[in-house]
């Protein structure tokens, strides 16, 4: 029998297997009900996990749905029915224990496929995750319900990223011309839309500098950015930004060889700049990727069914925790959510024609499921 062990971004995995196939995958995250001990018979083999461990890495980056893995899970033969029936549900849906149940021939079996879940040996490529209680909640998982919850996030936004960039395509954000430019507009926003923002853009005439705004009075420069609303506030906000950008000699390299925890810390020492404009600043100029939450972000997760946290830090990391720490990934799916939420997703939403309440090929083999919930 070998083994291998190796750090992925969710917890280290060990693999267990033979020339029979793969017959463990332990999720090693120190919680759950699941111990896991590597016997002193086995041999350490990463050549031979290869090419399982390079499917594992695509699927925590987004770009796998499927596994093609040989296994070998032992088991009765009731479970292994149940563990067939696990691997029919698409990726990014989850269905519950009376669901698979139904599908295995006896509806009332429901907690005898619990148990059967439980006892799944090889979690992510026979995907027990994606089973919940018939109430929505996630119930057990030996691996603990943290990761149960980060890997059923990390699907169904990736689901969510395939499907509105399928049907809005690439928004190339930030819309701004210069990265100075787009710190401005990041503070100008804040209360508007960024339809009135270019207002307020234009109304510089392409002499927008770092220089410009330290020498403009604050009077001068709020009749500028009058069409961005609450300007004689933002007038002020600009010139403590700009004051802080000065430390850096109006610098961007500067900015960006600063560590990016230290540098957003300072940023919301700025007056006027809260954790959407830093966050704003950070991925979009800075260039160091950090989720942006927004009310078009908070407005969608809720209607998608997420349990949605209240606390601006911790929403942002239940994202950054699901998804790859990718700055091309951050920007788009940020861009391509505030499109939704501005064309279907409106206070009062427009469904028809919508990309996340039609039927979808989720899997690229004929199967569909709904994404929307449509919880208003």
């Amino acid at each position: 029998m070998y083994y291998t062990r190796f750090d992925t971004r969710f917890c280290e995995i060990i693999l267990v297997g033979d020339e029979q196939g793969l017959s463990h995958l332990h999720l090693n995250t120190g919680e759950g009900k699941r111990s896991f001990e590597l016997s002193d018979e086995w041999i350490k083999n990463e050549d031979y996990f290869s090419d399982t461990r390079i499917q594992i890495e695509e699927y925590l980056s987004g770009s796998r749905k499927r596994f093609d893995v040989k296994i070998n899970p032992q088991g009765t033969d009731f479970q292994k029915k149940v563990w067939s029936q696990l691997c029919n549900i698409p990726y990014g849906m989850v269905r519950t224990y009376k669901d698979i149940a139904q599908a295995n021939g006896n509806a009332n079996a429901s907690r005898a496929v619990g148990m059967a879940n439980s006892k799944n040996p090889i979690p992510l490529i026979i995907p027990c995750h994606r089973v919940i209680g018939t109430n929505g909640n996630l119930t057990g998982f030996a691996h603990g319900l943290a990761i149960k919850e980060r890997i059923i996030n990390h699907e169904k936004l990736m689901i969510l990223f395939e499907l509105l960039l399928s049907y809005y395509g690439k928004q190339d954000w930030w819309p701004s011309e210069t990265h100075y430019e787009m710190m401005v507009g990041a503070v100008l926003t804040q209360n508007t839309t960024w339809k009135n923002v270019v207002k307020a853009l234009n109304n510089f005439n392409g002499h927008l500098s770092p220089r410009l705004i330290k020498e403009i009075s604050s009077t001068e420069l709020a009749e500028i950015i009058r069409p961005s609303g609450y300007f004689n506030q933002k007038a002020i906000k600009l010139k403590a930004l700009n004051d802080w950008y000065e430390r850096y000699d109006f610098s961007i390299e500067k900015v960006r060889s600063i560590d990016g925890e230290a540098m957003r810390e300072e940023l919301l020492t700025v007056h006027g700049v809260g954790r959407e404009t830093a966050d704003s600043i950070m991925t979009y100029a800075v260039g160091k990727p950090y989720f942006i939450i927004d009310t078009y972000t908070r407005r969608l997760f809720h209607r998608l069914g997420f349990d949605v946290p209240t606390r601006y830090d911790d929403f942002r990391k239940m994202i950054e925790e699901a998804i790859p720490k990718d700055l091309y990934l951050y920007n788009e799916l940020h861009a391509l959510i505030v499109q939704h939420a501005t064309e279907h997703c409106l206070k009062a939403p427009k469904c028809e024609g919508c990309p996340l309440a039609t039927l979808k090929n989720i899997q690229g083999d004929g199967s569909s499921a709904v994404f929307c919930v449509k919880r208003i």
